[in-house]
């Protein structure tokens, strides 16, 4: 028997939605006061209502289980009568809807009463749909009660209409897995710690636990994680794969390995998500009907469409998607998200499954799936979860507003006053502690409820509204933000009130964001998570929720160590108040590092504005020398304008200054001639500055704040940008290291394995020894 699961959401919606894709504003305001709507419901009935219900039923024809399952809003039990619940938040006029304003709500219910039904042996049910108007606060119950025969009417009438795509899926299945039978490891050979990399992934996802895994570059980690997972798919231990990732380029290299892959007759579906700005193929996004033309009647097209999809394609690139929409007129972006229902592989960033306010929904509403997760870079998904739970807002914003609201509508108008009026008064406190940070525990919440009253009065006002309102949409998304986000605030939050050049800024700044990452890791049945710097490996173990029986590999680098030089300058001071009278030493060191062989080198900097102080120094010193310097905010084409610079054919030397942690120390591959040198100027430490000491005071348990706020991210840069010299075992460079930092203890134990051995330098003059040595026995 194959089994295909499949949401009470997807399951109606596939069936039964019909019509446009239309974005435009209609109220959306249930996006943002949608939660908390369920949650008034919810809390209003008391003990005798249990919220938030799983449910699941398994059943079987022609050798295929279907398991449904979903997520019921509430069961209420009213006079010893139990009642199901389904809540949907509205601005409509209550006194307008009935049974028949959108069938979609009454199917889902409909569906959840069936299942109920059935594994409580009961003849009937009363269920009910529960709008909740959020403007008023009032509700309408609209309540029905059901027979079992009635019930199962309805949910066979939808699973008869699915069975064309189960039997589908059941097909695509059995080949699949039969290919991947056959499938072999796609090299000759495993590279050294590779195949027992690959089997504790493997294990990982049999036995349901998290795989950590430090490999450094050259350790093939994208094949190490794909194929082990591809293999547990095949034996139907995991439905699906989701592979996370912060960068397109690593997005490429997981595309590229599966096509590898296939060439040994591998059967295999896998999509590429692509952000809609990106994958629009209008001027502007703009999603409805009247202007755009792949969005209309596009629930009509897309399931005949998808069919035909289906068994033509079976690589959802980007490329593909593109043309595949041109073809059938549709939206490329809602196209990528329904063809991940039959995609045995999802690519995507970080954001589809962890962001709260554009994870998929369709996949992660229930508290648990047997998906797995491969989460590459995982580095940088510390960081990018701080950023997605933290919000902020600035007082200069409702200044402009106000100006473009004038009187248009004078509650807008007088509420931004009061805002504004908020703001100032922050203003004052700083004043009056001459401070310009201030921190508190708690939510503004004075400032939350006026919040929601403007979303209450920009809502009503912008459904009216026939004019361009492009401004007051974007402030209408920025305070939709905040207020969400302020669904999250717990003792891992801060309120940061900052006095700055554009007036007061007020921040919800999730410091640690571990518990919000490790409920959404645990959504899956299995994760590996990876990286070439997983440093120290124990602080993301415990940050990413390690647990008993989870499997830990810590790779060593293929590469021969004979290949490169590593040199530590640790005798020269890089911090701030040194920087000025240190600069002249580091033109001399880099001058010296590169003048022993022509080639291309880059040089890593912890900021802009010490790039450019040591740039000039050494345009002065050294105007022969040909330095290439990382402008700030370069577009794409910049960067790869930049990167054109290096390349194999260059006769002399070129040095490009770059900044660390940027898109030139991490994710860019310039392999044998292309870079043959990296110097690294101090440890990477983030500037010390208000939201880094909020970390550190947070995280501070053993006295190790400091370094979880400071000395690990900086390190990570500086570990990222060492990697981007040797790339491939044919690689040979040099690697210089300028900080007396790096012979403290608290440096040294961070040193990956692949940097012993190495050479301490006091003066340039030992370089240019070294690397003549070095290069001499080329």
């Amino acid at each position: 028997m194959k089994k295909i699961k499949i949401s009470v959401r997807s399951l109606v919606e596939l069936i039964m939605k019909k019509g446009s894709i239309d974005n435009r504003f209609v109220g959306n305001i249930k996006a943002i006061e949608g939660i908390r709507g369920h949650q008034r419901v919810q809390k209003s009935y008391g003990d005798e209502y249990t919220s938030e219900v799983s449910i699941k039923h398994t059943f079987s024809f022609d050798e295929i289980e279907i398991e449904v399952e979903g997520r019921m809003d509430g069961l209420l039990i009213e006079n010893n009568k139990t009642i199901i619940d389904e809540i949907k938040t509205t601005t409509k006029d209550l006194l307008l809807i009935d049974e028949n304003t959108n069938p979609l709500h009454w199917a889902q219910v409909k569906c959840y009463g069936y299942m109920y039904c059935i594994h409580n042996g009961l003849d009937n049910i009363d269920l009910q749909v529960t709008y909740y108007n959020i403007e008023n606060k009032s509700t309408r119950i609209l309540r029905q009660k059901f027979k079992i025969c009635e019930l199962e009417e309805f949910f066979f009438a939808l699973i008869n209409e699915y069975k064309s795509w189960a039997s589908m899926e059941k097909k695509w299945m059995e080949i699949r897995n039969e290919s991947i039978k056959n499938l072999k490891f796609p090299f000759e050979e495993y590279r050294q710690g590779q195949r027992e990399f690959a089997v504790r992934v493997y294990k990982s996802i049999v036995d349901s636990k998290k795989c950590f895994a430090m490999a450094p570059t050259g350790t093939g980690k994208t094949v190490s994680t794909l194929f082990p997972a591809i293999k547990a798919m095949g034996e139907e231990k995991t439905s699906k794969i989701f592979y996370l990732t912060a960068k397109t380029i690593t997005r490429e290299v997981v595309n590229d390995t599966i096509r590898l892959m296939k060439k040994q007759k591998l059967n295999l579906r896998s999509i590429t998500i692509t952000a809609k700005e990106k994958i629009c193929k209008m001027s502007e996004i703009n999603c409805n009907p009247d202007y755009c033309l792949y969005a209309e009647g596009y629930f009509d097209k897309i399931n005949n469409a998808l069919k035909e999809i289906l068994n033509k394609y079976d690589d959802f690139s980007r490329k593909n998607i593109d043309e595949i929409s041109e073809v059938y007129k549709l939206c490329p972006f809602e196209l990528c998200l329904d063809l991940t229902m039959f995609s045995d592989i999802v690519i995507c960033d970080y954001n589809y499954i962890f962001d709260p306010r554009v994870y998929l929904k369709r996949y992660f509403d229930v508290k648990k799936t047997d998906f797995t997760f491969l989460v590459d870079e995982a580095h940088n998904l510390l960081d990018r979860s701080r950023n997605m739970y933290s919000a902020e807002i600035n007082q200069d914003t409702f200044i402009k507003m106000k100006k473009i609201i004038g009187k248009k509508d004078k509650r807008i108008l007088n509420l931004i006053k009061e805002i504004e009026s908020y703001f100032l008064e922050k203003s004052k406190v700083l004043d009056v502690m001459k401070e310009k940070y201030l921190v508190e525990n708690e939510l503004p919440k004075a400032l939350l409820e006026l919040f929601n009253t403007l979303m209450k009065f920009m809502d009503e006002y912008l459904s009216r509204s026939n004019e361009e309102n492009s401004d007051l949409l974007d402030l209408y998304f920025e305070v939709n933000k905040f207020i969400s986000i302020s669904n999250f605030y717990d003792n891992n939050y801060k309120t940061i009130y900052s006095d700055e050049l554009l007036g007061i800024n007020i921040k919800l700044f999730c410091a640690n964001p571990s518990d919000l990452i490790v409920e959404k890791i645990n959504r899956s049945k299995s994760a590996t998570i990876f990286s070439a710097t997983l440093t120290p490996l124990n602080y993301y173990k415990e940050i990413y929720g390690s647990e008993d029986g989870d499997f830990i590999i810590n790779l060593k680098s293929p590469f021969d160590v004979k290949n490169r030089l590593l040199m530590i300058g640790d005798n020269i001071s890089t911090t701030y108040d040194k920087r000025k009278d240190t600069a002249e030493d580091i033109v001399e060191y880099i001058k010296a590092c590169v003048e022993c062989k022509d080639g291309n080198y880059m040089v890593f900097f912890p900021s802009y504005k010490y790039m450019e102080l040591v740039y000039e120094k050494i345009r002065d010193k050294y105007a022969d020398l040909n330095v290439i310097i990382q402008e700030n905010n370069m577009s794409e084409e910049e960067k790869e304008e930049f990167l054109a610079l290096f390349n194999n054919d260059n006769k002399e030397t070129n040095v490009g200054f770059c900044v660390l942690g940027s898109h030139f120390s991490e994710g860019i591959d310039l392999t044998e001639d292309k870079l043959i040198g990296i110097i690294v100027v101090g440890v990477g430490m983030p500037q010390i500055n208000r939201e880094r000491d909020i970390i550190k005071e947070q995280l501070n348990e053993n006295n190790k704040g400091f370094d979880y706020a400071y000395v690990y991210p900086g390190m990570i840069k500086v570990l990222q940008a060492v990697g981007r010299c040797i790339r491939t075992s044919k690689d040979r460079g040099v690697i210089l290291l300028l900080d007396n930092r790096y012979s403290t203890y608290r440096y040294k134990s961070l040193f990956p394995q692949e940097w012993n051995p190495y050479v301490r330098i006091k003066k340039p003059n030992d370089i240019k020894h070294l690397c003549e040595n070095f290069w001499d026995n080329e």
